[in-house]
């Protein structure tokens, strides 16, 4: 039963500069609490912004008004209300999708929606439904409802229009959610430690110019070419909660809990790596995706392989004073320094900063100093919710097994063979309580991602720190490369247990999904008694039990005016490339009067 229900929103000054550039002290993101913050916007709007790159400030799409947007936070069982509005200003001579020949390629740059990315939460309207078009100018109350049993953990929100995802992600238009942990629910030192969220983002410069102008977004691009500095590293940034090569200082000996949102685009895993170690940093690994893992505390001491679009939660402690240089996508990127301080006695009983114990005890003999803190208890959560119950031992489904093959680039970027149809076009069908495998090939390439429901990692691959038999993603990408015997054919698994509606998978290099390399599935909500089947390699209109009304064949947009428009793709008309005829309903209402207007669009 959802208990609570939050309005969130945040407004956006285009005409503010915010800037890093003489800021080297990492800085955190705005935190806005859903379970306390009621009827407040949020806005997607220009955002003129310095990170340090060198050169003059420049402009940006935004979310919430800053780089990255702030942080939401909400409980199980919260319905999350999100006002987006989108108040970006159409240019004219911009690309747009609808244009003869142009679907499944760049444009709308000013058109976009929101992906709640993680949420186990539905993907049908006035949920989280990324065919949804948000015109500029107009706006889309969003109203997700979290399940009282979601799993606690990082995940994070951005646009997610078909064809300018790329544009909106390379700008930096993302923001972390957080579904809260249960109090009393960790173990003392992770539910004592000073949490940092750390949104790592990656700015290609000459790429993303090269995709502005593709898409006719010359604004955009022009404010690029502002951009003057990092020529030695070929002007592709990295830059952590908005911020240039950033210092994080730290308290030698006492653990913190780092969540790690990588708000990727493009095909190589984050490769966070500690170059240096002075401090003597450790990193245990709690959470891959949201999901706690089962053998906490997993020490990484390698690169970690966050791939686009992926979290990870960490302990973290540096024992020594001293700094750590981090790199990631080979880049220097950020400095801890760890020293002393004056809370570096600690309970080595509890992980407790001194702050925390009572003066009169300071004296006590089991107070030691941070350089001997407690140890990790190995840990995890009492029961898993039942979409994250463990699928490993269970065969799938009757006909539950199906292929992705991701494969290709630019034009040629395909899943199975076949670019993304809007309208009543899917891959694969399943249904609820189903045990669903799916067979993915070419993700050493290409990271898959999946809506609605995790997967859990049964087989195909060899073991490393940060990959386990049995962990679950809802983002993957095989950054070791192939195997040695040939392409590697990960094999995953998950039940569809309660939640049925169209299920978006793609490639989470979105330059290859704005090209076509994206797909639909359905769960029909109907069990397998009921008339439930799955079926693979439709690549066409479904019909039958368990479709939802006005799901599968529609798509809402919303106009540049005051209306609605609902599209519906003619099967007969659409090309390999998912283009040719479209057509649209637009229902205009004025004060005075309601009209119909019908428009065919290739």
């Amino acid at each position: 039963m959802i208990r609570r229900f939050a309005t969130l929103a945040w407004t956006c000054l285009a005409s503010t500069v915010v800037s890093n550039s003489n800021a080297t002290e990492l800085r955190y993101p705005e935190v806005w609490d859903a379970d306390a913050n009621p009827s407040i916007t949020l806005d997607f709007d220009w955002l003129t912004i310095d990170p340090g790159f060198g050169g003059r400030p420049f402009r940006t799409r935004a979310l919430g008004g800053s780089v990255p947007g702030p942080t939401i936070k909400l409980s199980p069982g919260t319905v999350l209300n999100v006002r987006f509005r989108n108040l970006l200003a159409d240019q004219p001579e911009s690309y747009k999708t609808s244009d003869f020949g142009r679907y499944n390629m760049y444009g709308d740059a000013d058109m976009a929606n929101l992906h709640f990315h993680g949420g186990h939460v539905s993907s049908v309207l006035p949920a989280d439904d990324t065919t949804l078009v948000v015109h500029p100018g107009r706006s889309y109350d969003f109203t997700v409802p979290f399940p009282e049993d979601h799993m606690p953990g990082l995940h994070w929100v951005h646009p997610h229009h078909h064809g300018s995802s790329s544009l909106h992600l390379v700008g930096g238009a993302a923001l972390a959610l957080i579904v809260k942990d249960a109090p009393n629910s960790l173990p003392k030192e992770v539910e004592n430690a000073e949490e940092k969220v750390l949104v790592f983002q990656d700015w290609d410069v000459p790429t993303a110019r090269n995709i502005a102008r593709k898409a006719g977004d010359e604004a955009f691009a022009s404010s690029l070419d502002t951009i003057e500095g990092g020529l030695e590293v070929g002007q592709r940034f990295v830059t952590v909660n908005g911020m240039y090569q950033p210092t994080m200082t730290v308290v030698r000996g006492v653990w913190q809990r780092w969540r790690i949102l990588y708000a990727g685009w493009q095909d190589l895993p984050l490769k966070l790596f500690m170059e240096t170690n002075e401090a003597g940093c450790e990193l245990q690994l709690l959470a891959k995706d949201g999901i706690f893992i089962t053998d906490y505390p997993r020490e990484i001491t390698k690169t970690i392989p966050l791939p686009p679009g992926g979290r990870a939660d960490f302990m973290v402690r540096c024992s020594n004073v001293g700094s750590t240089q981090f790199s990631a996508l080979t880049r220097d990127t950020l400095t801890v320094v760890s020293q002393e301080s004056d809370i570096t006695r600690v309970d080595a009983r509890d992980g407790l900063a001194s702050s925390a114990v009572p003066e009169d005890s300071k004296n006590d003999t089991t107070l030691l100093n941070a350089q001997v803190t407690a140890d990790l208890t190995p840990w995890q959560p009492a029961s898993y919710p039942d979409y994250l119950q463990s699928v490993m031992e269970m065969p799938p489904s009757d006909g539950c097994t199906c292929p992705f093959v991701l494969k290709g680039y630019g034009d040629t970027s395909r899943m199975n063979g076949k670019t993304y149809r809007s309208g009543n076009n899917f891959q694969h069908t399943t249904y609820l309580g189903a045990i669903v495998q799916r067979e993915l090939v070419g993700i050493y390439e290409h990271s898959y991602h999946q809506h609605i429901y995790p997967f859990q990692l049964v087989s195909g691959f060899e073991e490393t720190e940060y990959f386990h038999f049995g962990d679950w993603h809802d983002t993957l990408l095989d950054g070791e490369g192939k195997k040695p015997s040939g392409v590697t054919t990960w094999v995953i698994r998950y039940q569809t247990t309660d939640i049925g509606g169209k299920m978006m998978v793609h490639c989470h290099n979105t330059m290859h999904a704005d090209h076509g390399m994206m797909a639909k599935e359905y769960v029909r909500e109907v069990a397998a008694g009921a008339g439930g089947s799955c079926e693979c390699g439709i690549f066409g209109p479904i019909s039958g039990p368990g479709l939802i009304e006005d799901d599968v064949g529609k798509v809402t947009v919303m106009g540049s005016v005051e209306e609605e428009v609902e599209e519906e793709a003619n099967e007969e008309g659409l090309d390999e490339n998912g283009g040719s005829t479209i057509s649209y309903c637009v229902a205009v209402v004025t004060s005075c009067a309601a009209m119909i207007v019908s428009l065919s669009l290739d």
